[in-house]
């Protein structure tokens, strides 16, 4: 006997074609979400990549020459401030020497003492004193060290080196500077057995065992007839030259870059009047850069 189907209940029912599933709704929704949302993911790592620098020249290639890796910006599209660029030195390998070094160090002034000093001008046809305060100005500012006249002396360069040598600088000035006329100062470089041709000359004064890498005296020695010309006006001139003998007190030896006051040779430059980088390199390292010493 034939069976009659059983009823369908609600549940097995399909809908109609023209009415929406009231399931399959927030299915549909979730799914166009999930689809915008990978999609605007998508454009904004497309735009990363487009915006990220180079992996072939780094960080190091968007940044100026001139300033520090360490400083340089993240993107090509900062600048960095000039108020905390590092100081960018001129390239000065060669260009100073010292004169003489203990340990490594070169032997220098105590840079926390003022350098006391006194001029003996017996010798000099004219007034010395403006081009020496402003030799020993420049100094100061090259090396941070200060210079304290302590008057007029009349301590001849024999007297004041064996002053320096045997009795020390206690109560007497620290820097003797003399001029003499030419006569002078041939006879000085005789007894110095220096046949050398000068204009003058710096001698400087070191201690012994644990303050043989400072100095505690100096002299310098002008011929006032070569050195008549005053000024700064050239290499020759009367203040460039007690420049370049103050760059002797100081620690510096002749170099062969015709580019600096501290040249010593055949052809220098005739217009050069004030100390040049290589110069004030040396200087600097002999100054208050250094430190104090003991």
């Amino acid at each position: 006997m034939a069976q009659t189907p059983p009823p369908l209940g609600p549940s097995l029912v399909p809908p109609r074609p023209d009415r929406e599933d009231p399931v399959s709704r927030p299915l549909f929704a979730a799914f166009v979400l999930a689809t915008v949302v990978a999609v605007v993911l998508g454009v904004l790592a497309i735009v990363a990549l487009l915006r990220a620098p180079s992996s072939a020249g780094g960080l190091d290639a968007a940044a100026p020459s001139s300033v520090s890796s360490t400083a340089a910006p993240s993107t090509s599209t900062i600048t960095p401030s000039p108020s905390i660029s590092p100081t960018v030195r001129p390239k000065v390998d060669g260009a100073f020497r010292f004169l003489e070094r203990v340990g490594g160090s070169p032997v220098r002034w105590n840079p926390c003492d003022p350098i006391t000093y006194a001029i003996n001008t017996a010798g000099a046809s004219s007034d010395v004193r403006p081009d020496l305060r402003q030799a020993l100005s420049r100094v100061t500012r090259a090396t941070g060290i200060e210079f304290r006249s302590v008057g007029r002396t009349r301590e001849t360069f024999i007297r004041a080196y064996q002053r320096m040598r045997f009795e020390g600088v206690i109560g007497k000035a620290a820097l003797v500077v003399i001029w003499v006329d030419h006569a002078d100062y041939q006879a000085i470089l005789r007894r110095l057995s220096d046949p050398r041709p000068s204009l003058a000359f710096a001698k400087t004064m070191k201690g012994v065992y644990v303050d043989q890498d400072q100095y505690f005296g100096g002299l310098i020695v002008m011929d006032a007839d070569a050195t008549a010309r005053y000024g700064f006006g050239d290499f020759y001139a009367h203040g460039a030259v007690l420049l370049h003998e103050l760059g002797h007190i100081m620690g510096l030896d002749h170099v062969r870059d015709p580019d600096q006051l501290m040249y010593s040779g055949r052809y220098p430059n005739f217009g050069l009047h004030a100390y040049g980088p290589g110069d004030l390199e040396g200087l600097r390292r002999l100054g208050m850069d250094a430190g104090c010493l003991d």
